[in-house]
């Protein structure tokens, strides 16, 4: 029997993709319930594979599965945002510290290539954050751990597909690119120690935007989570 190449994504994977897209676009509105069928249906599929598919995005925390009714498209609280910034606190910079030591000359090219399109697009938002997500990606996969990437990949769809991003509300697209350019500049040196300090330098600064008010439960209980993170990011 011939193998699928695990690079060509097979039908599950495309439909996952396109629910995921369609909830990024609003088409599947957050706290709205859908049926299999209902799904099928927009998706030209059968509901096996839909089925598939909305258990993948369900694993990501895209959607919640309830028996016998269909699937909710998850909304994001504080705390859920406190929670997915948490695990890519403690995700993130491990990785990126063993890709900056592992990566193939091809994918530290992708990044760059990456970052250069976060440059080229500053003010076109959709297209910036895919570059972002096309950056963290790189690394994540550079790190040599499938399952870490693809639930990090996971955590990072889970809030901004939501629209909760830092740009252009919180940060200027130009102090991003920084922050990544010292990520790429330590990868390309192969100085893993540094790499994962950018990364949480970077991570720590996005994640103070994003969660929640400074008083609020979810931010204090983030806060003991991260105590020490700041501190490992500000030396050297």
């Amino acid at each position: 029997m011939v193998q699928r190449p695990e690079s060509v994504p097979s039908k599950t994977d495309r439909l996952a993709v396109e629910i995921r897209d369609a909830i990024r676009r609003g088409d599947l509105v957050g706290g709205d319930l859908y049926s299999a069928q209902e799904l099928g249906q927009r998706f030209g599929v059968s509901r096996t594979p839909v089925r598939e598919a909305l258990l993948r995005l369900e694993d990501a925390g895209l959607v919640n599965i309830e028996k016998n009714r269909g699937v909710r498209i998850a909304t994001t609280s504080e705390a859920d945002l406190a929670e997915i910034f948490t695990m890519r606190l403690l995700l993130e910079p491990p990785a990126t510290r063993r890709a900056a030591a592992r990566m193939s000359q091809q994918e530290r090219q992708d990044l760059e290539a990456a970052l250069q399109e976060m440059r080229d697009n500053v003010d076109d938002v959709e297209t910036f954050y895919t570059a972002d997500h096309r950056f963290h990606e790189v690394i994540l996969r550079g790190s040599g751990n499938r399952r870490l990437a693809d639930h990090v990949s996971g955590l990072r769809d889970t809030a901004t597909l939501q629209g909760l991003r830092t740009i252009p509300r919180y940060r200027d697209a130009t102090q991003v690119i920084a922050e990544h350019e010292r990520i790429a500049r330590a990868i390309a040196a192969r100085a893993p120690d540094g790499a994962a300090r950018a990364m949480l330098r970077h991570l720590l600064n996005s994640a103070e935007l994003l969660v929640g008010e400074k008083e609020s439960t979810s931010y204090l209980e983030w806060r003991e989570w991260v105590g020490g993170g700041e501190h490992c990011a500000d030396e050297h």
